[in-house]
């Protein structure tokens, strides 16, 4: 560890500077790279996980890079694990190499030790060259991972269906999520009062108006593109700008998929309407809604999924993945 490198937990005033570090340091996927612009208000997202922490890296007073880590709780072959989500690493194209990748992540490691946390976890695109090679010696890289599933708004736009949900929803809302994601890894039930709390991390990006429910379905979506925006330069150098939708929040009861359907379809109407081009959500094979998730013929990249300190539990591939879009 080079003691020219600083590293140190970012606050509110280095926004611009984060924002700055990411726009210049796009992910390569291989057939192409992705560019994250999070605009004046980096901290957007971070806002509406649990004790999100992002730490910046200076290198001889120059900012370098960044990156973010929040520990939240999940089930792993049936046992309650807490879990940090090592996320949104950044390094400067002139500062790679050098060795601060690997501080800031000793650093975030220091910043959560005394709250305690079971394992790491990451995803990373197959074709992110760059962080493949950083976590290629990394133990318990998992037999499958997430799909990340991205629909376009306007192919799939229909009619308004539901109705936006009140905290007195919070029963019904959790009785749906727990049914549809039972068993899968990496999924904690929730209770009203988990749910009701993770509304209110910031209401006005993700609130109770944000969730919509319907007879046996919900959906609720974050309208991430009000803040981020999304550019994908191709091997020509064709750049392409989007601004989305997440699905944070959803799931069905048997027999209701097509209430799900619908629910997903009236919210790219209502994306569209605001200049939003995609609505995304993860899902995995062996989860109850690969079927009807897949079946709607959106884009579907695969994701590399990693808990370096504990193995794949026995089975998971039978059970699925289950991704909290607010973690990625």
């Amino acid at each position: 560890m080079s003691p020219e490198i600083v590293v140190r937990v970012a606050g509110e005033a280095d926004g611009p500077i984060l924002s700055e570090i990411e726009r210049r340091s796009p992910l390569g996927l291989g057939d192409g790279a992705i560019t994250i612009d999070r605009g004046d208000d980096y901290f957007a997202a971070s806002r509406l996980m649990n004790a999100a922490t992002v730490m910046l890296a200076d290198v001889v007073g120059v900012p370098a890079g960044a990156l973010c880590g929040a520990v939240h709780s999940v089930l792993l072959g049936g046992v309650e694990r807490r879990m940090l989500y090592v996320h949104h690493a950044r390094i400067l194209p002139e500062f790679q190499r050098r060795g601060v990748g690997r501080v800031l992540a000793s650093r975030l490691r220091e910043h959560f030790g005394p709250a305690g946390f079971d394992a790491e976890y990451w995803y990373i695109a197959p074709g992110n060259a760059t962080s493949q090679a950083f976590v290629r010696a990394a133990p318990n890289r998992w037999s499958f991972g997430p799909a990340w599933v991205s629909l376009s708004c306007e192919e799939l736009a229909g009619p308004p269906h539901g109705r936006p949900a009140t905290a007195a929803d919070a029963g019904t809302i959790v009785d749906i999520l727990n049914a549809c994601h039972a068993d899968e890894e990496m999924f904690l039930p929730y209770t009203a009062e988990s749910f009701t709390a993770r509304l209110a991390r910031d209401p006005g990006q993700y609130g109770w108006e944000r969730v919509w429910i319907a007879d046996g379905a919900v959906a609720g979506v974050w309208p991430e593109g009000e803040s981020i925006a999304t550019r994908f330069t191709d091997p020509e150098g064709n750049v392409s700008v989007s601004r989305t939708g997440a699905v944070l929040d959803f799931g069905f009861l048997p027999g209701a998929e097509h209430e799900l359907v619908a629910l997903l379809r009236a919210w790219c109407a209502w994306l569209f309407e605001r200049g939003m081009t995609e609505l995304s959500l993860f899902t995995s094979a062996g989860t109850r809604s690969w079927a009807t998730v897949s079946g709607l013929g959106g884009e579907c990249r695969l994701f590399d999924f990693w808990t370096p300190q504990l193995p794949e539990p026995e089975g998971a591939a039978g059970r699925g993945l289950y991704v909290d879009h607010i973690y990625f």
